[in-house]
Protein backbone atom coordinates (compact mmCIF):
# COMPACT_ATOMS: atom_id res chain seq x y z
CA UNK A 1 0.00 0.00 0.00
CA UNK A 2 2.66 2.39 0.57
CA UNK A 3 4.36 1.74 -2.44
CA UNK A 4 1.09 2.51 -4.05
CA UNK A 5 0.95 6.06 -2.54
CA UNK A 6 3.95 6.85 -3.38
CA UNK A 7 3.58 6.48 -7.04
CA UNK A 8 -0.12 8.12 -6.95
CA UNK A 9 2.19 11.28 -5.30
CA UNK A 10 4.66 11.04 -8.25
CA UNK A 11 1.97 10.73 -11.23
CA UNK A 12 -0.01 14.18 -9.86
CA UNK A 13 3.52 15.77 -9.38
CA UNK A 14 4.25 14.94 -13.05
CA UNK A 15 0.56 16.32 -14.15
CA UNK A 16 0.89 19.21 -12.26
CA UNK A 17 4.21 20.38 -13.92
CA UNK A 18 2.93 19.40 -17.29
CA UNK A 19 -0.20 21.23 -16.63
CA UNK A 20 2.68 24.72 -15.72
CA UNK A 21 1.86 27.33 -18.74
CA UNK A 22 5.03 28.24 -20.70
CA UNK A 23 5.03 31.85 -20.34
CA UNK A 24 5.11 31.43 -16.43
CA UNK A 25 7.89 29.12 -17.03
CA UNK A 26 9.85 31.34 -19.66
CA UNK A 27 9.24 34.22 -16.92
CA UNK A 28 10.86 32.28 -14.22
CA UNK A 29 13.89 31.50 -15.80
CA UNK A 30 14.22 35.33 -16.59
CA UNK A 31 13.56 35.98 -12.85
CA UNK A 32 16.43 33.74 -11.70
CA UNK A 33 18.77 35.07 -14.52
CA UNK A 34 18.62 38.32 -13.41
CA UNK A 35 19.26 37.42 -9.86
CA UNK A 36 21.41 35.20 -10.34
CA UNK A 37 23.64 38.21 -12.46
CA UNK A 38 22.93 40.56 -9.31
CA UNK A 39 24.83 38.38 -7.30
CA UNK A 40 27.98 37.96 -9.56
CA UNK A 41 27.93 41.39 -10.72
CA UNK A 42 26.91 43.04 -7.58
CA UNK A 43 26.07 47.00 -8.59
CA UNK A 44 29.24 49.54 -7.81
CA UNK A 45 29.49 52.27 -5.94
CA UNK A 46 29.77 55.85 -7.94
CA UNK A 47 32.69 58.17 -6.83
CA UNK A 48 32.10 61.80 -6.56
CA UNK A 49 35.36 63.33 -8.23
CA UNK A 50 37.29 66.44 -6.42
CA UNK A 51 39.30 68.02 -8.69
CA UNK A 52 42.81 69.67 -7.64
CA UNK A 53 44.58 71.82 -10.38
CA UNK A 54 46.67 73.98 -7.41
CA UNK A 55 47.45 74.53 -4.53
CA UNK A 56 48.01 78.12 -2.09
CA UNK A 57 50.95 78.79 0.69
CA UNK A 58 49.09 81.64 2.24
CA UNK A 59 52.17 84.39 4.50
CA UNK A 60 51.31 84.36 8.45
CA UNK A 61 54.19 85.54 10.41
CA UNK A 62 57.10 86.72 7.60
CA UNK A 63 59.25 87.74 10.17
CA UNK A 64 59.23 84.05 11.21
CA UNK A 65 58.52 81.76 8.26
CA UNK A 66 60.03 84.10 5.82
CA UNK A 67 59.20 83.69 1.69
CA UNK A 68 56.21 81.58 0.95
CA UNK A 69 57.49 80.44 -2.49
CA UNK A 70 56.82 76.97 -2.87
CA UNK A 71 57.44 73.74 -4.87
CA UNK A 72 54.39 71.97 -3.89
CA UNK A 73 53.99 69.20 -6.31
CA UNK A 74 51.95 66.42 -4.77
CA UNK A 75 48.55 66.46 -2.67
CA UNK A 76 48.03 63.12 -0.24
CA UNK A 77 44.09 62.69 0.68
CA UNK A 78 42.56 61.38 2.92
CA UNK A 79 38.81 60.95 3.63
CA UNK A 80 37.68 60.93 7.04
CA UNK A 81 40.94 60.19 7.89
CA UNK A 82 41.10 57.25 5.77
CA UNK A 83 44.12 57.49 3.22
CA UNK A 84 43.10 57.26 -0.71
CA UNK A 85 46.63 58.14 -1.64
CA UNK A 86 48.93 60.48 -3.14
CA UNK A 87 48.35 62.27 -6.12
CA UNK A 88 50.25 64.53 -8.55
CA UNK A 89 48.89 67.86 -9.37
CA UNK A 90 46.97 68.51 -10.94
CA UNK A 91 44.86 65.85 -10.44
CA UNK A 92 41.25 64.65 -10.31
CA UNK A 93 40.43 62.25 -6.42
CA UNK A 94 37.56 59.98 -6.61
CA UNK A 95 35.88 59.54 -3.58
CA UNK A 96 33.18 57.01 -2.34
CA UNK A 97 30.83 58.65 -0.16
CA UNK A 98 27.26 58.76 0.52
CA UNK A 99 27.04 61.05 2.82
CA UNK A 100 28.50 64.53 3.99
CA UNK A 101 32.22 64.07 4.65
CA UNK A 102 35.51 65.83 5.15
CA UNK A 103 38.58 65.61 3.22
CA UNK A 104 42.23 66.10 4.63
CA UNK A 105 44.37 67.16 2.29
CA UNK A 106 48.42 67.07 3.06
CA UNK A 107 51.09 69.19 0.59
CA UNK A 108 53.11 66.70 -0.73
CA UNK A 109 56.86 67.55 -2.16
CA UNK A 110 59.96 65.85 -4.27
CA UNK A 111 62.37 64.78 -1.18
CA UNK A 112 65.86 66.72 -1.94
CA UNK A 113 64.45 67.49 -5.29
CA UNK A 114 64.29 64.04 -6.78
CA UNK A 115 60.73 63.29 -8.41
CA UNK A 116 61.29 59.79 -7.68
CA UNK A 117 61.18 60.24 -3.82
CA UNK A 118 57.43 61.85 -3.26
CA UNK A 119 56.65 62.59 0.77
CA UNK A 120 54.73 64.64 3.09
CA UNK A 121 55.54 67.79 3.82
CA UNK A 122 56.00 67.95 7.99
CA UNK A 123 56.20 71.90 8.16
CA UNK A 124 52.74 72.66 5.99
CA UNK A 125 49.41 72.78 7.92
CA UNK A 126 47.14 70.35 6.66
CA UNK A 127 43.45 71.35 4.87
CA UNK A 128 40.90 70.33 5.39
CA UNK A 129 37.85 70.45 3.24
CA UNK A 130 33.93 69.33 3.86
CA UNK A 131 31.62 68.17 0.95
CA UNK A 132 28.46 66.02 0.19
CA UNK A 133 28.34 63.13 -2.33
CA UNK A 134 27.53 64.48 -5.55
CA UNK A 135 27.94 61.15 -7.82
CA UNK A 136 29.71 61.45 -11.61
CA UNK A 137 30.09 64.93 -10.93
CA UNK A 138 33.28 67.26 -10.45
CA UNK A 139 33.67 69.62 -7.26
CA UNK A 140 36.81 71.67 -7.40
CA UNK A 141 38.64 72.51 -4.74
CA UNK A 142 42.33 74.36 -4.01
CA UNK A 143 43.77 73.28 -0.87
CA UNK A 144 45.22 76.13 1.14
CA UNK A 145 48.32 75.79 3.34
CA UNK A 146 50.15 77.94 5.65
CA UNK A 147 53.29 77.39 7.86
CA UNK A 148 52.97 75.59 10.60
CA UNK A 149 53.58 77.72 13.87
CA UNK A 150 56.18 77.30 16.34
CA UNK A 151 53.99 75.83 19.32
CA UNK A 152 52.75 72.99 18.79
CA UNK A 153 54.56 70.99 18.83
CA UNK A 154 57.85 73.60 18.95
CA UNK A 155 59.08 74.19 15.32
CA UNK A 156 62.17 76.27 15.16
CA UNK A 157 62.49 78.58 12.15
CA UNK A 158 65.67 80.34 10.58
CA UNK A 159 65.29 82.50 7.85
CA UNK A 160 68.03 84.42 5.38
CA UNK A 161 66.70 86.30 2.57
CA UNK A 162 69.35 88.93 2.29
CA UNK A 163 66.84 91.94 3.24
CA UNK A 164 68.74 92.50 5.90
CA UNK A 165 72.01 90.67 6.53
CA UNK A 166 74.02 88.06 5.30
CA UNK A 167 74.77 84.92 7.22
CA UNK A 168 77.42 83.40 4.86
CA UNK A 169 81.02 83.82 5.29
CA UNK A 170 83.81 82.49 3.51
CA UNK A 171 85.55 79.09 4.41
CA UNK A 172 88.13 78.91 1.96
CA UNK A 173 88.27 79.49 -2.29
CA UNK A 174 88.76 82.56 -4.28
CA UNK A 175 85.79 84.45 -3.29
CA UNK A 176 82.49 84.46 -1.06
CA UNK A 177 79.28 85.00 -1.35
CA UNK A 178 77.75 88.73 -1.14
CA UNK A 179 74.77 90.46 -2.29
CA UNK A 180 72.70 91.51 -4.69
CA UNK A 181 70.28 94.14 -5.62
CA UNK A 182 71.12 93.66 -9.66
CA UNK A 183 66.98 93.76 -10.95
CA UNK A 184 67.45 90.52 -13.08
CA UNK A 185 69.20 89.16 -10.34
CA UNK A 186 66.94 89.20 -7.17
CA UNK A 187 64.37 86.28 -6.82
CA UNK A 188 61.74 88.62 -4.68
CA UNK A 189 62.24 91.45 -2.11
CA UNK A 190 65.28 93.80 -2.66
CA UNK A 191 68.10 91.88 -2.19
CA UNK A 192 69.68 87.81 -2.73
CA UNK A 193 73.02 86.33 -2.29
CA UNK A 194 75.53 85.62 -5.35
CA UNK A 195 78.52 83.92 -6.21
CA UNK A 196 80.23 84.85 -9.04
CA UNK A 197 83.40 82.83 -10.34
CA UNK A 198 85.33 83.93 -14.03
CA UNK A 199 89.06 83.31 -14.71
CA UNK A 200 90.69 84.84 -11.58
CA UNK A 201 87.99 83.82 -9.46
CA UNK A 202 87.59 79.84 -9.52
CA UNK A 203 86.50 78.80 -6.68
CA UNK A 204 84.21 79.57 -3.65
CA UNK A 205 83.43 77.67 -0.15
CA UNK A 206 81.11 79.81 1.99
CA UNK A 207 79.89 78.71 5.64
CA UNK A 208 76.89 80.13 8.00
CA UNK A 209 78.25 81.92 10.79
CA UNK A 210 75.76 80.87 12.91
CA UNK A 211 75.42 77.02 14.26
CA UNK A 212 72.27 75.60 14.28
CA UNK A 213 71.10 72.68 16.96
CA UNK A 214 69.29 69.96 15.04
CA UNK A 215 66.81 67.63 17.20
CA UNK A 216 67.84 64.18 16.98
CA UNK A 217 65.19 61.64 15.72
CA UNK A 218 62.99 64.61 15.01
CA UNK A 219 62.16 65.93 11.12
CA UNK A 220 64.45 68.77 10.11
CA UNK A 221 65.01 70.09 6.53
CA UNK A 222 66.88 73.25 4.76
CA UNK A 223 64.85 75.15 1.93
CA UNK A 224 66.61 76.83 -0.75
CA UNK A 225 65.74 78.70 -3.68
CA UNK A 226 68.39 79.61 -6.20
CA UNK A 227 69.32 80.10 -10.15
CA UNK A 228 72.92 79.08 -11.17
CA UNK A 229 75.25 78.82 -14.26
CA UNK A 230 77.09 76.35 -12.89
CA UNK A 231 76.94 73.15 -10.35
CA UNK A 232 76.84 73.38 -6.69
CA UNK A 233 77.28 71.48 -3.25
CA UNK A 234 75.59 71.79 -0.34
CA UNK A 235 77.53 70.21 2.53
CA UNK A 236 77.42 70.61 6.42
CA UNK A 237 80.15 70.94 9.08
CA UNK A 238 79.14 69.56 12.34
CA UNK A 239 80.81 69.42 15.48
CA UNK A 240 80.14 66.31 17.21
CA UNK A 241 82.15 64.85 19.97
CA UNK A 242 85.10 67.57 20.31
CA UNK A 243 85.59 66.47 16.68
CA UNK A 244 84.67 68.87 13.10
CA UNK A 245 83.37 66.89 10.36
CA UNK A 246 82.78 67.65 7.42
CA UNK A 247 79.86 65.97 4.96
CA UNK A 248 78.49 66.25 1.48
CA UNK A 249 74.63 66.87 1.46
CA UNK A 250 73.56 67.15 -2.21
CA UNK A 251 74.76 68.61 -5.27
CA UNK A 252 72.54 70.62 -7.69
CA UNK A 253 72.92 71.27 -11.22
CA UNK A 254 72.72 74.28 -12.83
CA UNK A 255 69.30 75.81 -13.65
CA UNK A 256 68.52 79.17 -15.99
CA UNK A 257 65.40 79.66 -13.92
CA UNK A 258 64.80 80.15 -10.05
CA UNK A 259 63.94 76.81 -8.58
CA UNK A 260 62.58 75.61 -4.94
CA UNK A 261 64.10 72.58 -3.48
CA UNK A 262 63.49 70.93 -0.16
CA UNK A 263 66.95 69.85 1.31
CA UNK A 264 66.42 66.61 3.90
CA UNK A 265 67.84 66.67 6.92
CA UNK A 266 66.94 64.28 9.41
CA UNK A 267 69.51 62.02 8.88
CA UNK A 268 72.09 64.04 9.53
CA UNK A 269 70.60 65.07 12.30
CA UNK A 270 69.97 61.59 13.75
CA UNK A 271 73.70 60.38 13.04
CA UNK A 272 75.27 63.49 14.99
CA UNK A 273 73.29 63.59 17.90
CA UNK A 274 73.03 66.55 19.68
CA UNK A 275 75.85 68.33 16.91
CA UNK A 276 76.50 71.65 16.20
CA UNK A 277 75.57 72.48 12.77
CA UNK A 278 77.00 74.97 9.81
CA UNK A 279 76.08 74.48 6.14
CA UNK A 280 78.26 75.43 3.28
CA UNK A 281 77.64 76.33 -0.36
CA UNK A 282 80.64 75.00 -2.05
CA UNK A 283 81.25 75.28 -6.53
CA UNK A 284 84.20 75.38 -8.65
CA UNK A 285 84.40 76.90 -12.30
CA UNK A 286 84.44 74.08 -14.62
CA UNK A 287 87.24 73.97 -16.85
CA UNK A 288 84.69 74.21 -19.88
CA UNK A 289 83.39 77.46 -19.11
CA UNK A 290 85.11 81.02 -18.34
CA UNK A 291 82.37 83.07 -15.93
CA UNK A 292 79.66 81.41 -13.76
CA UNK A 293 77.33 82.39 -11.10
CA UNK A 294 75.18 81.35 -8.41
CA UNK A 295 71.81 82.66 -7.05
CA UNK A 296 71.03 81.97 -3.43
CA UNK A 297 67.59 83.30 -1.74
CA UNK A 298 65.32 82.23 1.15
CA UNK A 299 67.34 80.02 2.91
CA UNK A 300 65.71 78.19 5.76
CA UNK A 301 66.50 75.76 8.25
CA UNK A 302 62.96 74.26 9.72
CA UNK A 303 63.13 71.56 12.10
CA UNK A 304 61.22 70.11 15.15
CA UNK A 305 62.40 71.37 18.67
Amino acid sequence: MAKNKINTINFRSTISLMNISPIFFFYCCILIGFSSCNLINPKESIPTYIQIDSVQLLPTLSATHGSISHKITDVWVYYNRQLLGPFELPCKVPVLATETGQLQVVAGIWDNGLSGTRVKYPFYSVDTFTFSPSPTNIIKHTPTFIYRTTDTPLVKYFVEDFEQGNVFVKRSGDTTLIKTNQTNEVMEGDWSGLIDLHDSIKSAEVITSLEYFLSPNKECYMELNYKSEIPFIVRTEVYHLGSYISSDIIGLNAKDKWTKVYINLTGFAAAFQYGKFKFILKSSLPNTVSHGKIWIDNFKIIYFN
